[in-house]
């Protein structure tokens, strides 16, 4: 939404949650809710505003001026003067100031611009993660029932055992604590669920069930710090800074200024030989001398030089965010492979105990048990596999498409 739509909705502030077309992302789908977008947008528009009268800030306006004044002097009664005034003075050389005013307006955009899209950027992360937090979730809750059920089987056989003089009471004791605190597992993972449904409602006004979730390959570093918006904003905020020193610096230098004003004047008592209407028109040249100069210019450098420090500074932190990326991600690659290697192995052994079950070796219980664990191993690589996207995901909410 641009220009006069955005002004258009304005007007019509019940249709806010009516019309509202979601920003197009490529990478990440726009899950926001309207009322986020929208809020987003009119940031957006306000900044455009905002900027085109920042450019324009150097122009002077044309002044209107009336004035009416009665007199009781005379002897012959009340006197009334009027004068109507049409009047500019603009400068129209600043030894560089308007240039550098212009693009200190554009810098400042550009910089409030990339914020803004970093902020729709990193929401839309946060309402993708917490979609990828809900479908680990339902994994970890199926997890945990197979989990639950193997518990169940073992204490079975305990049971059996404890019954036959086997073993002792503690083994199955321990049994029945691993059940018990298993399912306590299982409501806290619940209760996470149903705190992840709310975090996301409040960001996204879509039902998160079957939502398409992104997949996401790693992005390449200059990749990433090229199109970085942290980055970005930063850059420009080093401009912005430095067109503003600049414009210190030109505002104690000389100024030629053109001035025109007409006037239409209506008086009682007209003063021979002036006309009614007269225009009045010339420039000037002014320089200011301050006392606070130097350190005002000065105090307008060390800005721009402590801006470029923080842009070095932002580098080296995306440079490390990108690394500490790369090294979680070969950690998760490696609990995939291990949760995989499990799961070949558990449906090796899963293949012998039913062999072992049909010659009449093993129970049904043993076969159910063994299933069960290779299932979880699978659902382990699975929830790495979450983990690994949320990790890309700390990339890619941070750059522009």
């Amino acid at each position: 939404m641009k220009g006069s739509n955005v002004l258009k909705k304005l007007w019509l502030p019940f249709s806010l949650l009516l019309t509202l077309p979601l920003t197009a992302e490529s990478a990440l789908e726009n899950y926001l809710s309207r009322e986020k977008n929208l809020i987003l947008d009119y940031q957006e528009e306000a900044n455009r505003l905002e900027s085109a009268v920042l450019r324009k800030s150097w122009i002077n306006p044309i002044m209107l001026n009336y004035t009416e004044n009665t007199s009781t002097i005379s002897l012959s009664g009340d006197e009334t003067d009027r004068v109507f005034n049409v009047g500019i003075n603009q400068p129209i050389f600043k030894s560089g100031g308007i240039y550098y005013a212009v693009k200190f307006a554009d810098a400042k955009a550009g910089a409030t611009q990339a914020q803004i899209r970093l902020q729709r950027r990193q929401l839309i992360s946060q309402a993708i993660e917490t979609l990828f937090q809900l479908k680990k979730n339902r994994l970890q809750q199926r997890q945990m029932r197979l989990k639950i059920r193997n518990d169940a089987i073992d204490i079975r056989r305990k049971k059996e055992q404890y019954d036959a003089g086997v073993i002792d009471s503690s083994f199955l004791n321990e049994a029945i604590l691993q059940r018990n605190q298993d399912r306590t597992s299982l409501l806290a993972l619940q209760l996470a669920e149903k705190n992840l449904r709310n975090a996301f409602s409040l960001l996204s006004d879509k039902r998160p069930d079957g939502l398409r979730l992104p997949r996401l390959t790693l992005i390449k570093a200059g990749e990433y710090r090229r199109r970085n918006l942290e980055l970005e904003t930063q850059r420009l905020l080093v401009a912005q800074s430095e067109y503003n020193s600049k414009m210190t610096w030109a505002k104690y230098l000389p100024t030629l200024s053109l001035s025109a004003n007409y006037y239409d004047t209506d008086s009682d008592r007209p003063m021979p030989g002036q006309k009614d209407n007269y225009y009045r028109y010339g420039f000037q040249i002014s320089m200011p001398l301050s006392i606070n100069a130097p350190q005002d210019i000065e105090a307008g450098r060390v800005r721009y030089l402590q801006q470029a420090v923080q842009l070095q500074d932002a580098r080296r932190k995306v440079a490390s965010e990108y690394r500490l990326v790369l090294d979680t991600l070969a950690i998760i690659d490696k609990k995939i492979a291990l949760a995989r290697s499990d799961q070949k192995l558990y449906r090796s052994l899963l293949q012998s105990t039913k062999e072992q079950a049909a010659a009449g070796q093993k129970t049904r219980f043993d076969v159910e048990t063994m299933r069960n664990a290779m299932n979880m191993a699978k659902l382990d690589a699975q929830i790495y596999g979450i983990e690994r996207q949320i990790q890309l995901l700390k990339l890619y909410g941070k750059i522009h498409e």
